[in-house]
């Protein structure tokens, strides 16, 4: 007896209705997951700008300390490239940049910034959406460690923000020690402003 299978069937594909509801399920999944998936962006980016800034100045002291001189940071400049900020309402704004740069005479940076065979790191600007911003009355231009490792200005405090989500919960107050140690700790109000 000879078995018989089907009779030569064409090639199978997916009917209309299989197609409708698997793209239903994917743009249902895909709602669910969106806001998820910004949130982990938004706080990934801050928690990103937050590591890079903390590493930026534990590089300074420690650049300090082995180079048994003084080593500062300054904002980056929004005009000119590798020039610390001059102008006094841009001069607590981090997010922009900033400039690790060796500073011997433990001073002020000359007009034209720190000569380039002192620079040691220069951190780019981010995404304008994350800021950092110091949150105290005229910040200073600069923060200096000395040869021992100590940083010469201290007690400032930067806020960490999305401006994006008024009231961000990744939003932090950075409180900088006379270590150069960025403490983290929540705003006390909505997420813009450190007491």
């Amino acid at each position: 007896m000879k078995w018989q299978g089907h009779k030569n069937r064409g090639a199978q594909g997916v009917t209309l209705v299989e197609l409708v509801i698997t793209m239903a399920v994917l743009v249902i999944l895909l709602a669910i997951a969106a806001p998820a998936m910004q949130q982990f962006i938004a706080r990934s980016a801050m928690q990103g700008l937050q590591t890079d800034f903390a590493s930026a100045f534990n590089r300074a002291r420690l650049d300090a300390i082995s180079r048994n001189s003084c080593v500062s940071l300054c904002p980056l400049s929004s005009s000119a490239a590798s020039t610390c900020e001059s102008t006094a309402a841009n001069l607590g704004n981090w997010h922009q940049g900033w400039i690790v740069f060796a500073n011997p005479g433990c001073g002020a940076v000359a007009a034209g910034g720190p000569a380039a065979a002192d620079i040691i790191a220069v951190r780019e600007p981010g995404a304008a959406r994350y800021t950092l911003i110091d949150q105290g009355g005229s910040p200073p231009s600069l923060h200096t460690f000395n040869a021992r490792g100590v940083l010469r200005s201290t007690g400032r405090t930067i806020l960490l923000n999305d401006t994006a989500d008024a009231g961000s919960p990744h939003a932090r107050c950075l409180k900088l020690n006379m270590q150069g140690r960025l403490l983290a700790d929540l705003p006390k109000s909505s997420g813009d402003r450190c007491a």
